[in-house]
């Protein structure tokens, strides 16, 4: 679509006990303003990430629970972008089998008849090689507890996985298994030690790729989440965390 850019962001290296998520960003680098859907995010089926090594065919991220939201739509003026994220993680060890390299795509409908694509990102999975990594690998790819996550609510018997995460987890499985298992109340100190052990963007893409604003605006634990990660980048001018946050286009 004349004037769009999609790219897409990724650590280049990640444990498989881990939670991997992705930012995406859609920009308007043409000189005519553009109308585009604002659904950028996986539930919502407008954004496709796709996963793929050496020998073995591209699978495609699906979210465990599409919703059938309404169009939404942003007029991006030239130099303005959309930012939102995607959460990578699948039953089964489906996305990332075993360990190695991996290249990772998105796409993005930001009408029904047309796509953008972004380039190729490489994204190293390294294994656990302690007992409680593996045990935190393997919650992860539990079903129950992926359906856990992604739905923000607990699913059949994933309790105790989702526990586990929630104290041992690394910091993005963490803060996403404890946003399931607590209370808004008692999450201000989660974001607050995930903020540290990362920074604002990660925590910010790791809440909207599973609360995306556009399908929960004024959600107290966003709200949450953007005052800890106002208080992180405060001074610095990224404003990445806090659109992440707000589904608002940033000016260009």
């Amino acid at each position: 679509m004349t004037g769009l850019t999609l790219t897409l962001d990724a650590p280049a290296e990640l444990p498989l006990d881990e939670a991997l998520v992705v930012v995406v960003r859609l920009r308007n680098d043409g000189t005519e303003p553009v109308v585009t859907s604002s659904r950028l995010d996986l539930a919502e089926g407008d954004l496709s990430v796709w996963v793929g090594r050496e020998g073995a065919d591209r699978v495609r991220a699906e979210w465990p629970w599409p919703v059938d939201s309404g169009r939404r739509e942003v007029t991006l003026a030239p130099g303005d972008e959309l930012v939102g994220s995607a959460l990578l993680l699948a039953p089964a060890a489906r996305l990332f089998p075993v360990p190695g390299d991996y290249s990772v795509v998105a796409t993005f409908a930001p009408r029904p008849d047309a796509e953008v694509a972004s380039a190729p990102v490489s994204v190293r999975r390294t294994e656990a090689y302690d007992d409680g990594g593996r045990a935190r690998r393997r919650a992860l790819e539990d079903p129950e507890v992926v359906q856990s996550i992604c739905s923000m609510s607990e699913i059949g018997s994933a309790a105790e996985r989702l526990d586990l995460l929630a104290r041992t987890g690394a910091p993005v499985a963490r803060l996403l298994s404890a946003t399931v298992t607590s209370v808004t109340a008692d999450l201000g100190p989660v974001v607050d030690e995930a903020v540290g052990a990362t920074d604002a963007v990660t925590v910010a893409a790791a809440l909207a790729s599973v609360l995306p604003p556009g399908l929960f605006p004024g959600d107290e634990r966003l709200a949450l989440a953007a005052d800890a990660a106002a208080d992180a980048v405060a001074g610095s001018g990224d404003t990445t965390a806090v659109a992440l946050l707000s589904g608002a286009a940033t000016p260009g």
